[in-house]
């Protein structure tokens, strides 16, 4: 199995409804989980870019 995109959708699914409880919005609950998406893409590539430049 695996392991590893289990656990990213299980911490997603847990985020997800943490947000939509603080909001009550659906509707601003998909905004800033969109947002956060594209945050955690910038993140991601900021890290493998810095990761293979060996800085």
């Amino acid at each position: 199995m695996n392991w590893k995109f289990i656990l990213r959708w299980v911490i997603t699914f847990t985020v997800c409804l943490v947000i939509y409880d603080l909001t009550g919005s659906f509707w601003m609950s998909l905004g800033i989980l969109i947002l956060l998406a594209v945050a955690e893409s910038f993140v991601i590539d900021w890290w493998n870019k810095r990761k293979g430049r060996g800085v």
